[in-house]
């Protein structure tokens, strides 16, 4: 069996909602022109740093990016519509990071769709596309019919990187439209680890 299951850790986070947990994860942005205030910033790159990770992502026009309430379903950050919340949404998009357990990303999807069927025997799954510009992308549409649908895409940047992505969008129980497949896979291609060795942006935490 397989050490990380990513997907049925956030499922399961996403289900039963679990307390928010103290870290020392942080968000700010790439340097931007000197002067500009943080409320007049536009979307672009955002910085999350991990204990041991550093990682890159765009933050969509109209969407919010929260790491306050990540935690609560296993993840680095999580997205939704900037007029919504984290408890009251329709779409929300979870990005996780963890260890890699070996190169074989799609056997480790393969094996989560397998468990998800175990919980739910009437699953079905849909090829989706969802690629990367540089990693390897995995991945899968997986529904409840009329009940849940979640767009799943693991990462995987290859040898040099201990860790992967799982990038998980949840739409409840209508499938996502034309514009919400859209920011999650403009999401997707955004994503970028930063090496522990590069120097940091000088950007202050930002404030939520």
């Amino acid at each position: 069996m397989k050490q990380v299951l990513l997907f049925l850790m956030m499922l399961v986070s996403l289900t039963v909602a679990a307390p928010a947990v103290e870290d020392e994860r942080k968000i700010g942005s790439l340097p931007g022109p000197a002067g500009a205030a943080e409320e007049k910033r536009t979307p672009g790159p955002l910085v999350v740093y991990g204990d041991d990770f550093m990682f890159a992502i765009k933050e969509p026009e109209g969407w919010t990016a929260d790491i306050e309430n990540a935690p609560k379903l296993s993840a680095g950050v999580v997205l939704y519509r900037a007029a919504e919340t984290f408890e009251k949404h329709g779409v929300l998009i979870a990005i996780r990071v963890a260890k890699k357990v070996d190169e074989k990303t799609a056997d480790d999807l393969a094996h989560d769709m397998g468990e998800f069927r175990n919980l739910y025997p009437d699953a079905q799954f849909k090829d989706l596309k969802a690629p990367h510009p540089s990693y390897k992308s995995h991945a899968k549409l997986f529904a409840i019919p009329k009940s849940r649908y979640d767009y799943v895409a693991y990462l995987n940047p290859g040898p040099v990187t201990p860790y992967l992505f799982s990038v998980t969008m949840y739409t409840g129980k209508k499938q996502a439209g034309s514009k919400e497949l859209k920011v999650y896979k403009d999401v997707i291609k955004s994503l970028e680890f930063i090496p522990q060795d590069a120097a940091a942006p000088v950007a202050p935490p930002r404030q939520h």
